[in-house]
C-alpha cells in the first residue's frame, strides 16, 4: 500500500514549523504586521496541502495497480476540486484583514482560516492522520507560540510636544506605569509655538505583549501638550 509514514508526516510538518518560524521571527522582531504565528501557519498550511496531494497521488496509483482495467483513472486529477478550495478560501481570509492608517489586524486569523481549509480537505479525503497531526500543530501555534517565544513589540514613535520638562516627565511616568521600556530616543527643536519651543522626540520602545502600540499612541495623543504623534515604519 502506498502511504506516507506517520513519522515522515510529523517530520515534514515540524520542518515547516521551523522554516516558517525562522522567517516569521525575523519579521516579528522588526515589528511587521505579519509575524511569527502568521508565517508558521501559512507554511504549515502549505505543507498540509502538499501532503494531501502526495497521498492522493499514492491512492490513485494504488487503485490503478489494483484495477488494471481502470488505468485511465491516472488521467483524472483527484485534487482539482481541492485546488479550487485553496484559492477560494483566500478570499474568505482576506475579509478578516482590517487595514487602517495605523495598523493591520486579522492576518493571523486569515492565515488560520487558510490552514484550517487544509484540515478539511485532508479529513474529507480520508487522510485522518494528516488532518489530526495538522490540527494539533495549528492549535499549538495559536495557543502556545507567544508563550514559548516572548517576542517584544518594538515600535518607533515620533512625538512632537512643547513644555519640554513637564511633558517629558509625564510621558516617562506613563511608560513606567505600563512597563514600556525606552530602548533609544533622539530629539531636536522642531519649531516654535507662540514663542515656545516645540520638541520632536523619536522614541524606540519595547512594548509588552499585553499592551498594544495603538493604545500607546492614543493615550499619548490625549496629553494637551502633545501636538502630534506617529509611528515610523521599519524597513
Amino acid at each position: 500500500m502506498f502511504v506516507l509514514d506517520y513519522l515522515e508526516i510529523i517530520g515534514r510538518l515540524l520542518v515547516a514549523v521551523l522554516f516558517g518560524g525562522i522567517i516569521g521571527y525575523e519579521r516579528e522582531i522588526k515589528g511587521h504586521n505579519a509575524g511569527l504565528r502568521t508565517h508558521i501557519l501559512v507554511c504549515v498550511g502549505a505543507a498540509l496541502f502538499s501532503l494531501v496531494q502526495i497521498q492522493a497521488t499514492y491512492t490513485t496509483i494504488e487503485l490503478a495497480m489494483g484495477n488494471p482495467d481502470l488505468l485511465q483513472i491516472l488521467n483524472t486529477d483527484v485534487t482539482r476540486l481541492p485546488a479550487q478550495i485553496v484559492s477560494g478560501i483566500g478570499f474568505l481570509g482576506a475579509g478578516t484583514i482590517i487595514v487602517t492608517k495605523r495598523s493591520v489586524t486579522g492576518l493571523t486569523t486569515a492565515a488560520s482560516i487558510w490552514a484550517t481549509a487544509s484540515l478539511g480537505i485532508a479529513a474529507g479525503m480520508g487522510y485522518y492522520f494528516i488532518a489530526f497531526s495538522g490540527c494539533i500543530i495549528i492549535l499549538l501555534i495559536l495557543l502556545a507560540i507567544r508563550k514559548v517565544f516572548r517576542v517584544q513589540d518594538y515600535k518607533t514613535l515620533e512625538v512632537s510636544y512643547y513644555n519640554r520638562e513637564e511633558t517629558k516627565k509625564t510621558i516617562q511616568n506613563y511608560f513606567d506605569e505600563h512597563s514600556i521600556i525606552v530602548i533609544d530616543l533622539d530629539y531636536l527643536v522642531d519649531s516654535f509655538k507662540e514663542d515656545e519651543a516645540v520638541f520632536l522626540v523619536i522614541y524606540t520602545l519595547s512594548i509588552p505583549d499585553k499592551f498594544s502600540s495603538i493604545r500607546v499612541i492614543e493615550d499619548l495623543s490625549d496629553l494637551s501638550s502633545v501636538i502630534g504623534i506617529r509611528t515610523i515604519k521599519d524597513v
